[in-house]
């Protein structure tokens, strides 16, 4: 970032309570500040802000065609980081795959935020929970990390980490 940038954002948050806050600077054509905080009990929680909401429409729709969540596409928005408007009515997210899915389905939208720093594994154990519930909306908590990924991840690596045209591929 550049001294001009940085003077020019200098107060911006003056006063703030930036413990545990995110800070994302776009620099482009124009300069675009968000601060936000990663969801803590009292609030409504969320993960860090990450994607746009075309690829968060795209997830959610692969992952609702994939029988893996049922739930609103708002809610899902603003909960993963897509969106920072929260909804009306923030609905849980309905669950419908296996823990061991939704932890590695949480590892590979996340894995920016986390290799980042901006969001820990802790943390993420600790919002899913407050997002997710099964289908009989019990809170669910995550899976423990296994060694070896199962076949049942076989579709999220699909949506996540599709293979590459013929184009990309050159």
């Amino acid at each position: 970032m550049s001294e001009d940038t940085t003077q020019s954002l200098r107060g911006l948050f003056e006063g703030a309570d930036l413990n545990g806050a995110q800070i994302n600077v776009i620099t482009g054509d124009h300069a675009e500040v968000s601060y936000q905080k990663v969801g803590k009990e009292e609030e409504q929680p969320h993960f860090p802000l990450h994607g746009n909401k075309d690829e968060g429409m795209r997830i959610y729709d692969s992952l609702a065609q994939e029988s893996l969540m049922q739930g609103q596409q708002d809610s899902w928005l603003f909960f993963m980081g897509f969106v920072e408007q929260k909804p009306l009515k923030a609905r849980k997210i309905v669950w419908t795959g296996t823990k061991e899915q939704l932890r590695v389905m949480l590892r590979m939208l996340n894995e920016d935020s986390i290799n980042n720093k901006s969001l820990s594994v802790a943390d993420m154990e600790r919002l899913t929970p407050q997002i997710f519930v099964d289908v009989n909306n019990n809170p669910l908590k995550l899976a423990k990390p296994k060694e070896e990924i199962s076949k049942t991840m076989d579709k999220l690596i699909k949506i996540f980490r599709p293979s590459p045209t013929s184009s990309e591929t050159l």
